[in-house]
């Protein structure tokens, strides 16, 4: 039997603090929509176990719910910026700055290696460039081989939206990143990552 899509422990106890952290109406919006065993496996499960990806969607599902596209994608590059600071991919964020410099460019790179130590069974995550210049550049980011259950509602795609608008925040650069239109036979998330 081959594992199921799972997450990190200690991704799902981020958005779970961060939803403890919004205010009150919000998490009255949010909380009481996030079954009991749910809120306990995320609580207890170690840092560097695995979370079945269904039970985590069991509380991002209700913030996507309460706080809306804009708000839910604001939410999750806030959680992404904490994510990026925990030991084990600040490692990784680190040596990119080191190898590429704090450009989107270095950082959406380091995105795929980031992606393999949080997520497992989750698809694949694929850097393409399309436009580097020092002025500002357009990649593609793509999630590959997308299982059937994050396909659902739109949320996790708009959770990875949010994590690509923290690499520009976190950059100092504006610009955008566009969802492709996801379609009912979809298996992959396209997102074109743009910047000045």
């Amino acid at each position: 039997m081959s594992p199921q899509p799972a997450i990190r422990g200690f991704v799902c106890r981020m958005l779970l603090e961060g939803a403890r952290a919004l205010p009150a109406d919000k998490q009255r919006q949010v909380l009481p929509r996030v079954p009991e065993q749910t809120l306990a496996l995320i609580e207890s499960a170690p840092r560097m176990g695995w979370v079945p990806i269904e039970e985590s969607m069991k509380l991002t599902e209700p913030l996507h719910s309460a706080l809306g596209t804009p708000g839910f994608r604001h939410f999750l590059a806030e959680q992404a910026d904490r994510m990026a600071s925990y030991p084990l991919l600040q490692t990784f964020f680190d040596g990119a700055v080191r190898l590429l410099g704090l450009t989107p460019q270095a950082l959406l790179k380091w995105s795929t290696y980031a992606w393999e130590q949080a997520f497992r069974d989750c698809g694949r995550l694929v850097y393409q460039p399309h436009k580097e210049r020092a002025e500002g550049g357009r990649v593609e980011m793509r999630l590959e081989d997308v299982p059937p259950v994050l396909l659902l509602e739109g949320t996790f795609a708009q959770a990875l939206a949010g994590a690509f608008e923290m690499f520009l925040h976190r950059s100092h650069r504006k610009g955008r990143v566009e969802l492709q239109e996801i379609g009912p036979r979809a298996t992959r998330f396209v997102y074109d990552v743009s910047w000045e």
